[in-house]
């Protein structure tokens, strides 16, 4: 179980991270305070402030938003490659001026999104409802990543199609990739709701009016997931359908080929027979030579249907 991470971002002064016992005396205009309760227990939060503690108690309704009256929370879910789930759920509780976030689990972009702040920021002039929508922002680009990676393995999948002679390995790489698209789906459509209901006007009135356009661009960024992830669901039916073709074509040549093979043997079936009909002719008095007449001549029958074969592209 991980610990609660707390920091404390101030554009004046120093960027810090702080263990948090009781709440700052005094969070000034340009500092903001946020405390990742990610992968903690209940025990972990018995140090927070009153504040927080009491926003944690709240009772939770099914709804994606909820506004109460210091603070508002909202829930957005992280995908999971893992059969059987689609997602985990990531809780963000903003106050006036600071910002809670807890999951079951901590997302690793969350550890990401501290790293990548290595010197001092302006963080601090950041309300928390422009902090919460950094966050989202960063959690979308794990979609993002996600497609990516979904498409690269296409890509290489279907480059194995054409080369590769494991049919059932191909189908259960393709059968994966289909599972992992319908999941990313429902996830997103999960986010979809929340972003929605953070972008519509009766939330707006809450909010300062100067973080109603950061709002509006997760809108615009989560289009443009939408359209990926659908791209992405379509690029996985060419795949079946490319895949369909190629065993078809390989069923149509091993077709081709057992008819040859038929003809062949039909041919050479027909001669024995024919010479072996009880019929007293001076051919069947050649002795060796008259049988290996006939046998060249159902062996270069055979060779001459191969050439023809090989020449027409029939296998």
């Amino acid at each position: 179980m991980t610990s609660i991470r707390t920091f404390l971002y101030n554009a004046e002064g120093h960027d810090e991270e702080i263990e948090l016992t009781s709440r700052p005396r005094r969070i000034g205009k340009n500092q903001l305070l946020w405390v990742d309760g990610s992968g903690v227990d209940l025990e972990g939060f018995k140090h927070l402030p009153p504040d927080m503690r009491a926003a944690l108690a709240e009772d939770r309704g099914t709804r994606n938003l909820e506004i109460f009256d210091t603070f508002y929370r909202f829930v957005m879910p992280c995908p999971y490659r893992s059969k059987g789930r689609n997602s985990a759920s990531l809780v963000f509780i903003v106050g006036k001026s600071w910002l809670l976030t807890v999951s079951e689990t901590r997302p690793k972009f969350m550890d990401r999104f501290v790293e990548t702040d290595r010197g001092e920021t302006l963080n601090g002039r950041l309300t928390p409802s422009a902090f919460a929508v950094a966050l989202v922002a960063e959690l979308l680009e794990v979609y993002r990543e996600e497609v990516a990676r979904i498409e690269t393995e296409i890509d290489k999948l279907d480059s194995a199609i054409f080369t590769s002679n494991e049919k059932q390995t191909l189908l259960e790489t393709l059968a994966k990739l289909r599972g992992q698209v319908s999941r990313l789906r429902k996830s997103l459509a999960e986010a979809a709701n929340t972003i929605h209901a953070l972008t519509r006007p009766d939330f707006f009135a809450h909010i300062e009016a100067s973080d109603r356009a950061y709002f509006e661009g997760l809108g615009r960024i989560l289009e443009r997931l939408q359209d990926s992830v659908s791209n992405a669901r379509e690029t996985v039916i060419g795949s079946f359908d490319l895949y369909t073709t190629r065993v078809a074509q390989d069923t149509n040549k091993l077709v081709k080929a057992l008819t040859i093979v038929t003809v062949i043997t039909g041919i050479v079936g027909a001669t024995a027979g024919i010479f072996g009909m009880n019929f007293d002719t001076p051919f069947f008095h050649s002795g060796i030579s008259g049988f290996s007449y006939v046998t060249g001549v159902m062996v270069g029958s055979a060779v001459a249907i191969v050439i023809v074969a090989i020449w027409r592209r029939w296998f």
